[in-house]
Formats: structure tokens, C-alpha cells, sequence
């Protein structure tokens, strides 16, 4: 990783280099302290990113201000949705990348997040999410439609806002990680910009939870309720109400509730008794892992598949996932 200031040693060396190329008001100054006491990167300028990344505040305007022309400086392209159509990617061009990816590591993943937050969080991920609620008699799954695109700039400005960074930098912070005026999917601030964005949201529904002995939990877009007893259509109404009150909407088609004795999935995976994959998915991965294991030089070009979908058994069955990361190992050694 990075260090946080990259191209100085020190916050003094940083503070120094400020001042020879154009000064630091006492104002900014303050600013400046209170930031980097709070470990974060003391940005009270456009100039100071520059800096500190070592390129040109004329660059760092210059990708804050969206020109005219559609894409400047993403690449924009469409993968198919497993429920159809296409969804729009767009993926930033390097020196964005570069800056975005700053933004990320050292303002927006040192922010903390709840429990029930599962999705792009370090140590949590879909089987965390899943293993959350195995067991669970009853199960509502729900979806929110359009999800980054509904996160608009105004959102963005706020959170970089509450962690005190001036009024001019957070508005560029927020230029730099939206695009016409909301997250793209495909930037690398996207999904941890929505996670704080929703943090109220979340508020509201765990509180409508808890007085119903409702387990929930989020990962990104989808929301998933547990509990031992029933979960009817009024409970999906008021979910429902809070999304929409904040300018959020469900997704009809991807809502479900299920009741004892149907399969119940989180995140992709069964959880009616453990945290895994549906029998067919398992059946399927260890039939591609016997052949590979009787013909690894066959497997050769596949070896980095196989690895990949080693690690994912991994994650929810160490002791297979172990035996099937050796088979990879063979594939790619032969």
C-alpha cells in the first residue's frame, strides 16, 4: 500500500512544501492540524493533492470539472445482467483511477461501519452475510433498484463535509468520485461512498428491526431480513416507505419471502442449515475439480479459474477449498 502522503516523509515536509508554492492561511493551517491529527490526509486544497500525489493541481481541476464530452476520462462499456439487459460500467481512466483509489485507502475505508454493513468492508464479504443468518425460519431478500446512480453528488459533498474538509475541497473530492452527477459503477470509491451515504438509512431500518426482532444486514444493494417469526406484507411496505422517503427503490422482481421448509439464499448461497453454495453449484465444482485432478496438464490455461474458484470454496469449506487450492497448485505446475 501506499503511504499516506507518498511523495513526502513527514506532515512538517508536507506543511513546508505548502508554503513554498503559494503559502497556508492560518485558516487552512488549522484546518490542516485538525486533519492529520484525525489521520487523514490534511487536503485543504486541490493544490495540496497535487502534492501529495505528484501531479499538477491543473490535473486534479481538470478531472474535477466533467467536460462537456460523454466518458473523458472514463471507458464506458455494458456487461449483461444475469436477469437481463446490460448494466453500464464505467471504469475510470489511470490517472483518475490513481486519484480515486488515494481517495479510498486513506479518507474512505478509515471510516467505520456498522455490523450489519457486509459488502466492501474489509474481514466481511457474501459468506460473512450469509452465515449471518443461517437458521433463519423466516427470510425476506429484498433489492434496491438503480442503487449507485441514485447516490447523487449532494450525498458525496456531505460525507467528505462531515469528516471537516473545506468547503472547496470537499466539492472537489466529490466531482472527482461522482459522474454527471452520481457514483459510477465501476469506480473504486463507488461502493464504500455508498455504504457511508446510507449509513441513516441503515439507522432506520435496524431501529424498525429491533423492535421486531428482526436480524438484517446489507451487502451493497441487497437487503436481507431473518427471523423466527413470520415476516409479512406489511414489514416489506415499511422497508419499502423508509427506501423511498430517501429517494431509494425497490426492485419488485428481486423481492422475496420465504417461509420454513423453502431453500433460503444470502448473497448467492443456501443458508438453511451452513453457509454454501446450492447442491447443483457444488456438484458442478466438484466435478471440475476431479477431472482436473486426474488431467492437470489439461487444466494448465485453467489453472488461475481453478484457483479463484478454490478460494471461493475456501471461503465457506477450509477443508475443501484446501484440497481443491492443491489440485489448482498441480494444474499450474504441470
Amino acid at each position: 500500500m501506499l503511504p499516506p502522503l507518498i511523495s513526502y516523509n513527514s506532515v512538517h515536509d508536507l506543511k513546508r512544501a505548502i508554503r513554498t508554492s503559494g503559502g497556508l492561511s492560518r485558516a487552512d493551517e488549522i484546518i490542516f492540524d485538525k486533519l492529520s491529527g484525525a489521520s487523514l490526509p490534511p487536503l485543504v486544497s486541490p493544490t495540496v493533492l497535487g502534492l501529495i500525489l505528484g501531479v499538477s493541481p491543473k490535473l486534479i481541476t481538470s478531472l474535477s470539472n466533467h467536460p462537456r464530452r460523454k466518458y473523458p476520462y472514463y471507458r464506458c462499456y455494458k456487461i449483461p445482467k444475469k436477469s437481463g439487459g446490460f448494466r453500464t460500467i464505467l471504469a475510470p481512466r489511470t490517472y483518475l483511477k490513481a486519484i480515486q483509489t488515494f481517495i479510498l485507502r486513506q479518507i474512505l475505508e478509515k471510516q467505520p461501519l456498522p455490523q450489519h454493513v457486509m459488502g466492501f468492508v474489509k474481514g466481511r464479504g457474501i459468506v460473512q452475510n450469509a452465515r449471518f443468518h443461517v437458521g433463519a425460519e423466516y427470510m425476506l431478500n429484498v433489492d434496491i433498484k438503480d442503487f449507485f446512480p441514485t447516490i447523487r453528488t449532494e450525498e458525496v459533498f456531505k460525507i467528505f463535509r462531515g469528516l471537516d474538509f473545506p468547503h472547496e475541497m470537499s466539492r472537489v473530492l466529490s466531482m472527482l468520485c461522482t459522474y454527471e452527477g452520481s457514483l459510477p459503477q465501476g469506480a473504486p470509491t463507488s461502493p464504500c461512498l455508498a455504504n457511508l451515504a446510507f449509513r441513516a438509512i441503515d439507522q432506520e431500518i435496524v431501529r424498525m428491526c429491533e423492535n421486531r426482532s428482526v436480524k438484517y444486514s446489507r451487502y451493497a444493494d441487497d437487503l436481507t431480513f431473518s427471523c423466527r417469526r413470520p415476516i409479512d406484507e406489511s414489514f416489506v411496505r415499511r422497508v419499502d416507505t423508509i427506501l423511498r422517503s430517501h429517494g431509494f427503490i425497490l426492485n419488485p422482481k428481486k423481492t422475496k419471502l420465504t417461509k420454513p421448509g423453502q431453500a433460503k439464499y444470502v448473497t448467492g448461497l443456501v443458508v438453511n442449515v451452513r453457509a454454501q453454495p446450492d447442491r447443483r453449484a457444488r456438484k458442478t465444482l466438484r466435478a471440475m475439480f476431479h477431472r482436473a485432478s486426474l488431467r492437470p496438464r489439461a487444466y494448465r490455461k485453467k489453472a488461475a479459474s481453478l484457483a479463484g474458484w478454490a478460494s471461493y470454496v475456501y471461503s465457506y469449506d477450509k477443508t475443501l477449498g484446501s484440497r481443491y487450492r492443491k489440485i489448482a497448485l498441480k494444474a499450474a505446475s504441470d
